[in-house]
């Protein structure tokens, strides 16, 4: 029995003897390459992801930038549309004929005042 028992402190102890031991550094089971390359491809995912934004950002301020443009457009098109009713109302013939007779005295030419060329 004695022989048991010191069996049995003998396993014990080096079951504490194994468990107080400073653990080893242990492998990965990837190994170097596997972790090289999960982080090439979470580097490459967060690259990707920068260059998506920056895309969608230059996309928005385009739209922006187009938005805008157009509205100028419109204002110049309204401006070109009212600027030729203006310049047909100051050339029509009926103002010029008014204009003449009231401000400047002028009237129909006189048979004398009429030169007939060859």
């Amino acid at each position: 029995m004695a022989r048991q028992v010191t069996l049995r402190l003998s396993s014990v102890e080096q079951l504490f003897m194994t468990r107080n031991r400073k653990v080893g550094r242990q492998s990965s089971p990837w190994g170097r390459a596997g972790v090289m390359f999960l982080v090439l491809v979470a580097a490459g995912f967060i690259i990707a992801s920068v260059v998506w934004a920056w895309a969608n950002l230059q996309q928005v301020t385009l739209n922006y930038q187009i938005s805008q443009a157009k509205e100028v457009q419109k204002q110049y098109l309204e401006l070109n549309r009212k600027l030729r009713i203006e310049h047909s109302n100051l050339t029509s013939i009926s103002r010029l004929e008014r204009l003449a007779e009231e401000q400047y005295g002028m009237g129909a030419p006189q048979p004398f005042q009429v030169v007939q060329l060859p």
